[in-house]
């Protein structure tokens, strides 16, 4: 599940190549990042596999997660995951229990509410593929970390041109193993008040709470 976080979201060798800007890679990551960026929430519902042939292991799982600023809730394989910033409740479902951590934005990869916006922060990028999908434009850009400490060499970003939207995102681990992200719906400004990134107990009746928080 940390694996999940820290990919989402949210996408180390580099080549000489990448060093240089990629005029329409940029143009374009520039339009879809400013349109994210005025959004004051976002609710998104994506599919999300995990293979890996070393391990013989496909698995694809439905989630949703939700964005405001620096908060997330995250639903997603039997368990909703909650953060105001400051603290992380992962409940599950199943067991009726919550474990309440101390959030700590530096040990994830990528911030999740960085997921849209990311492509300027540490990252060299440029456009692979240009093509249609019925009344679509689609464009697929490569992204490659300047980093190469990362536990990931690229992630492939696929923007649906017509409306500037992500509709999917491919990471490739350095263990082998791809992590492929496709948005299915995607709600813009959704009215979020804080409280919805906390958990409430009165809500889950008799729940076992774990708080591991020092």
């Amino acid at each position: 599940m940390k694996k999940i976080i820290i990919i989402l979201i949210s996408l180390f060798t580099v080549s000489e190549s990448f060093a240089q800007i990629d005029v329409k890679a940029d143009k374009l990551l520039k339009i879809v990042s400013a349109r994210y960026k005025k959004f004051k929430t976002v609710k998104a519902d994506f599919i999300y596999s995990i293979e890996s042939q070393k391990d013989k292991l496909h698995e694809k799982q439905k989630g949703t997660l939700f964005v405001k600023g620096n908060n997330f809730k995250l639903d997603i394989a039997g368990q909703i995951i909650y953060c105001d910033n400051k603290t992380i409740w992962t409940y599950n479902k199943d067991a009726n229990e919550v474990q309440i951590n101390n959030y700590n934005p530096k040990e994830t990869a990528i911030r999740l509410d960085d997921i849209f916006t990311m492509y300027g922060k540490g990252f060299f990028y440029k456009m692979i593929e240009e093509k249609k999908d019925g009344n679509r434009e689609i464009a697929i850009i490569e992204l490659t970390p300047k980093d190469k400490k990362k536990n990931f060499f690229k992630i492939k970003l696929t923007i649906d041109k017509t409306n500037q939207s992500i509709i999917r995102s491919v990471v490739y681990d350095k263990s082998g193993t791809i992590h492929d992200y496709t948005i299915t719906n995607q709600y813009p400004n959704l009215k979020l008040e804080d409280h919805f990134f906390t958990f409430d107990p009165k809500k889950f009746p008799k729940v076992e709470i774990v708080d591991l928080r020092n």
